[in-house]
């Protein structure tokens, strides 16, 4: 009986020495990392705090936003690109004792930018050239990726490229900003993301799909002088009584971007085949 006394004792007189330290204290961010005026919800956890019953304070840039009893989370907007938004929090537990912590919330963003360049369209083209069925497509990665309030160089981050889920090993690695990407014959789109990762673990990644275009032939008249009419084309039945030209301007087939570099055409006049000027040019 006399054990058990002192048992008791010894208990009652280490309780009131118990301390806790920040390293007590768990704070995770969801999302981990975040894109540039994301909405960021911050919870606490700890083992060794009873949080459920503890004071808590959150301070967001100097400025308190949050106070009571459980009060184990709160939701933050990330600021710009390379900035940082400063946390705290501070814990008064049950027993008395005082904890703080300090953490900071740093976007990071890549976007991710394509060209089709063996996509054919006229010389002096306004719009995008699209790609067409298996047309091959340039993907460079655009990285705002900051380490203590610096962006880093994207010349200075890591890259991991996944095509339709399936990580590129040959297109991944140190610097590799850019790939060259075939669109897959046997689907209607294809999916590519990329991770972007700081020598220091700031990570951002991007995803985009890549829709394959129709090749779209379009007519246009030529003069031997003038040149093509890119102003309007023939898109109706074509009747006259005159000698004309036909100049053809197949958007978006994959090409090297020449004309020159088609198979061939056939050029059809009143059902009956005949011998064009050249490939693209009927006179």
């Amino acid at each position: 009986m006399k054990l058990i006394k002192l048992f008791f004792v010894s208990i009652l007189l280490l309780y009131p020495s118990l301390s806790f330290a920040e390293n007590d204290l768990s704070i995770s961010l969801n999302p981990n990392s975040p894109s540039p005026y994301e909405k960021v919800s911050i919870s606490l956890q700890s083992y060794s705090i009873n949080l459920s019953l503890s004071d808590i304070t959150w301070t967001v840039s100097g400025k308190q936003v949050s106070r009571g009893i459980g009060n184990k989370s709160i939701t933050v907007a990330a600021g710009g690109a390379g900035s940082s938004v400063p946390v705290s929090v501070k814990i008064l537990s049950p027993q008395g004792e005082t904890i703080e912590s300090r953490i900071g919330i740093t976007p990071e963003s890549v976007d991710l930018i394509w060209e089709t360049p063996e996509s054919y369209v006229p010389p002096f083209y306004e719009g995008k050239s699209l790609p067409g069925e298996g047309a091959m497509v340039n993907v460079t990665a655009v990285p705002t990726v900051s380490e203590g309030g610096v962006i880093v160089s994207p010349e200075r981050l890591s890259y991991s490229w996944y095509i339709n889920d399936t990580f590129m090993d040959s297109s991944s690695g140190f610097g590799k900003q850019s790939t060259l990407v075939p669109l897959d014959y046997l689907s209607s789109k294809t999916d590519i993301k990329v991770v972007a990762q700081s020598p220091n673990g700031g990570t951002a990644e991007k995803s985009i799909s890549i829709y394959p275009h129709d090749v779209m032939p379009l007519f246009y008249s030529y003069d031997d002088i003038l040149g093509i009419n890119l102003v309007s084309s023939i898109n109706r039945r074509l009747e006259t009584t005159r000698d004309f030209n036909l100049f053809i301007s197949p958007y978006y087939l994959s090409t090297n971007g020449s004309l020159k570099s088609f198979s061939s055409y056939t050029w059809l006049l009143n059902g009956l085949p005949i011998t064009p000027r050249e490939n693209n040019l009927m006179a």
